[in-house]
This record gives structure tokens, sequence and C-alpha cells, in this order.
């Protein structure tokens, strides 16, 4: 089992938390009702940075004072602690967290001698625990470690490639002071817009990233064609929506951009199905395509551009309700309509002057 679980580790493609065989592994061990693995964030705080079972509604709540005081005590004995409500002391009163449960057990975790974090186990029946199990706890602990750091890993080498490939997309747009800060203001548009929905804070952290890099293919559309000043005639028109799949295949070779390819490649898709690539309809849209089509649109409509000028805000809202249920999701043109006062007076700064 600890085999199984250390080959799992070290894979840094895909979206499976580096945590997940670690929690499988000490619900094997232990048969566990609930697990957490508990991380000591740049502040000092102790954060359950995942929990399953039982203790699943404490996912990424921060321990309380007194419980990190206890963790310190932890880290301090290295060593692995069992500890019973029956017995009335603070392990039992601090980390049996979840309803019902009795038996409980914490095991250090430690980085290249730092203290990061602690595994924890919640049981509603006592374990009989022997030698063995409290070894293979402890190599489970030294798992959840490696699995920190391949998280840091994963976030510094997004962060790396989001970083240059947002400086690629500033730089398309700086060549072309129409569309300068686009990308940023449709960020801005789309997280409200998906805060309004109610969209966890996962999904607008996707948004945003998508929608920073949503026009990324337009690298590969000549400049003719993006600043021409009259209509695009059919052939012009073919190459610049081939922007969205050029973009996907731009975002593809990295895995850990994967989740911005449905935004990337879908923004361009009508809610009735008469948009590109695809012509998907309604709810086969992802939400994030559908709310940057909004935000993208309304951008787009008021800003101004070689082939006519900015339309004023209300008409570029009335044009927006006007094709909701068409070529727009009903439910983000209203949303988008809710939020958008708030959010002006921040992008008022974000729009180029032209001209």
């Amino acid at each position: 089992m600890l085999n199984q679980v250390a080959r799992s580790l070290g894979q840094i493609e895909g979206q499976a938390s580096p945590f997940v065989a670690v929690i499988e592994g000490v619900r094997t061990l232990l048969h566990a009702d609930g697990v957490a693995v508990l991380v000591r964030d740049s502040s000092g705080d102790y954060v359950f940075r995942v929990a399953h079972g039982g203790l699943a509604e404490w996912d990424d709540y921060t321990l309380s004072v007194s419980g990190s005081g206890l963790l310190e005590t932890l880290h301090a004995r290295d060593q692995v602690t069992l500890f019973k409500r029956a017995q009335r002391n603070p392990w039992a009163g601090e980390f049996l967290l979840a309803a019902g449960m009795n038996w409980g057990a914490l095991a250090p975790i430690r980085i290249r001698d730092q203290s990061v974090g602690a595994l924890l186990v919640n049981n509603r029946r006592a374990v009989h625990v022997r030698a063995e199990h409290i070894e293979a706890f402890e190599n489970l602990a030294t798992l959840a470690g490696v699995a920190i750091q391949e998280e840091h890993l994963r976030e510094d080498l997004e962060d790396l490639f989001m970083s240059v490939i947002v400086s690629l997309t500033m730089a398309l747009e700086a060549k072309d002071p129409y569309t300068e800060g686009h990308s940023v203001r449709v960020a801005a548009y789309s997280e409200a817009i998906g805060k309004q929905l109610g969209l966890p804070t996962e999904a607008l952290d996707l948004i945003h990233r998508s929608c920073l890099l949503h026009d990324i293919g337009k690298i590969a559309v000549d400049e003719t064609i993006l600043a021409k000043k009259g209509r695009l005639n059919p052939l012009e028109r073919e190459k610049m929506d081939m922007h969205v799949l050029i973009g996907e295949d731009i975002l593809r070779p990295i895995a850990l951009l994967h989740p911005l390819l449905p935004g990337v490649r879908h923004h361009h898709e009508q809610f009735d199905g008469r948009g590109y690539p695809d012509g998907l309809k309604g709810e086969e849209i992802p939400i994030e395509a559908r709310i940057m089509a909004v935000a993208d649109a309304f951008d787009a409509m008021t800003s101004s551009r070689p082939y006519r000028e900015a339309l004023p805000e209300e008409e570029a809202l009335a044009e927006l309700r006007r094709a909701a249920g068409a070529q727009f999701d009903p439910r983000v043109v209203a949303a988008f309509e809710q939020i958008y006062p708030a959010v002006k007076r921040t992008l008022e700064n974000l729009r180029p002057r032209v001209g």
C-alpha cells in the first residue's frame, strides 16, 4: 500500500490532488472514518488543506489557536499521538472534530526538518494499533510531506507558465491600441459575473485565468486582419475564427493549463448553437465560456475599433438583452447587468484612450 501511494506522487500532470493517494492510504490502513491533512500556511496558521469522510466539513478551515499550540507540541514530540474521547484530554477536545467520533491519531508532517503540518484521523470506534501500523502511519505522513512539496511545485510551474503566456497576450494587445487591456477587463467582468452566479472560488480562479488567455490564438492571425478598418471578407473571417483553435493548440502541450482549454476554445459558442468552433448549445457550453462570451462581447462593443466607434454603455447593455437566449445565456446576461455598475468604476482606468 505504501509503495502504491509513493508511486502516485511526483506526477505533476493532471488535476488529481497529490493528497488523494495519501488519504486513501490512511483509510486503507486504519479503516478511517475521517482523514485530514493540516498544512501550515505562510502566516503560521494550520489549515485543513484537504479533508475527507467525516472530516469533510472542515475542508479549508483554519485550526484554532489552542489546536495550533498542540500541533507545536506534536512536532516537538516527533511521534504519532493517539487519543480517545473518553480520556477527556486536550487532544480529544481539539482533534475529534466530527460528530460521533471517539478515537483519533495525529502524525507530524516534516519537510527537511521543518514542521509543515499534520496527518489527522478520526474514527467512530477505537482501532487496535500495532507497531507496524504506527510505522506505516508515520510513513504516510512523510508521503504527505512529499505531496505538499508536489503541490507547491505544481503551483510554481503553473504561475510560471501563466506569467509567460499572459506576457505574450499583453504584448499582442500592446501592438493594437484598440484592444489594449481587453483581456484584463474581460477577466474582471467575468469573475464578477461568476461571483454573482454563486460559483465557488476554484471556478472563479479558473474563469479569471481563462479570460487572460482567451485571445492568445490571435498571435497567429495576420496583423492586417486584426487591424482592418473594413468588414472582413469570408477568407479573413475564417482565419480570424481560427484563433480559438490556435489558442487551444498553444496551451495544450502544458498539462497544468488543460483546465483553461474549454474556455479558450468555446468562448465564441452561442447559446442557440450557432457559434463556433463546435456549434455547442445551451448547457453544453462550459459555464466559463458562457460567462466569457458576455464579458467579451460587452467589452468589444464599448471599445473603439478600427472599423467603428465604441457604443454607449446603455446601447451595449440593450444589445446583450436583445441577444439573451440566442447568442448569450440569459442567466449570465442578467448577472452581468447586476454587477456592471459595481465594477464600472474599477475599470475606468483600464480602457485605453484612442485617437
